[in-house]
């Protein structure tokens, strides 16, 4: 930060034209008078150099960018004498403002350029600071994470029976902590986000699975959401994502399994929520809705959990994650589930 600071501060005695004519002047500021005036100035724009970093934008030529998060600042040491800023073009402008708010400025594209209209006289002599808000560009539902996977996998040959595992962290970690899983059955796909809820796995079901043209689709989900990772949602709204990933699935001719929540008893990310009474209600849900529409019903729960609801801790890394001997519970019953789905496939 420090370092960040000195370059801005470099940054303004070295572009700022006014900061520039003052030093050629005969009667030139002291050097006591200079560093008050950059002093009053930093904490004028504390906002755009406090726990901002440098900005990924090519540096213009105008002055340059910081950023905090989803504000970008623009420190303008040499002020356009028509009022037109350029910008680069990569900026997703939501909305840009002068003294951090006070004036909201216009922004449009003028002959390919991405222009922010400014008053012809620039409010302050040695660098004035335009506050541009970004328009959010969160990848909410992780589409990224198999992008460049998924465009290399090779269309399935006539006969594979291509299995995809899509779910959560217990899905996602299966690769990790016990891999050996998956190599032995090179046609199943592992499409795992750790710390995902049931409504971002259904935004990427159609990337992530059903244009990989698995035979069956294991849909592991629910842990999370009840941990509240996305915010509250009624038991009955977490069964209907799953149902409408199950739904989608069908519609484009792939058998599904849906799989139990696992035992829970705690959440460390989320120590106010008691899981262990909603996993049950859950699987209920769950189970009926399979029964219902003759799709496999996977019961990991059972040989899962203990006495008091709670994962077993044998079987456990910690309360809601297997170990490899979880895996080893866990994996001869999700190969006879897909036994049966692939039956059903007939």
């Amino acid at each position: 930060m420090k370092t960040l600071i000195i370059l801005i501060v470099l940054s303004v005695v070295q572009l700022s034209p006014a900061f520039a004519q003052e030093n050629s002047e005969k009667e030139k500021l002291s050097d006591t008078q200079q560093f008050i005036k950059m002093a009053e100035w930093t904490k004028q724009n504390g906002e755009a150099i406090y726990g901002t970093s440098e900005s990924t934008f090519e540096k213009p030529n105008w002055g340059r960018y910081t950023r905090k998060e989803d504000i970008l600042y623009a420190h303008v040491f040499d002020w356009p004498t028509d009022g037109k800023l350029i910008i680069d073009r990569g900026i997703n402008v939501r909305t840009a403002y002068l003294n951090y708010g006070d004036k909201k400025l216009k922004t449009k594209l003028v002959d390919g350029n991405l222009t922010i209209f400014l008053p012809k006289v620039a409010p302050n002599d040695i660098a004035t600071v335009i506050k541009i808000v970004l328009t959010p560009t969160e990848d909410w539902a992780n589409l990224n994470r198999y992008r460049k996977a998924n465009a290399s996998l090779k269309a399935p040959s006539k006969n594979e029976k291509r299995v995809v595992f899509i779910g959560n962290s217990i899905t996602d970690n299966w690769t990790r902590d016990h891999g050996q899983f998956f190599e032995a059955n090179p046609t199943y796909i592992n499409r795992g986000i750790s710390g995902q809820t049931s409504a971002q796995m259904l935004l990427r079901l159609r990337p992530d699975v059903i244009e990989l043209k698995p035979k069956v689709v294991v849909i592991s989900a629910g842990t999370n959401d009840i941990a509240g990772n996305r915010g509250v949602i009624s038991i009955e709204r977490i069964a209907g994502n799953i149902f409408s990933m199950a739904e989608l699935a069908r519609a484009n001719n792939i058998e599904v399994v849906l799989a139990s929540v696992l035992p829970a008893s705690s959440y460390s990310w989320s120590a106010s929520i008691e899981p262990a009474n909603q996993i049950i209600k859950l699987n209920k849900l769950i189970k009926a809705y399979a029964k219902k529409h003759k799709m496999v019903y996977l019961d990991y729960f059972t040989p899962m959990v203990d006495s008091e609801n709670a994962l077993k801790k044998e079987l456990g890394r910690d309360t809601v994650h297997p170990n490899a001997d979880g895996y080893d519970i866990m994996e001869p019953l999700v190969q006879e589930a897909i036994k049966k789905a692939l039956k059903r496939k007939k």
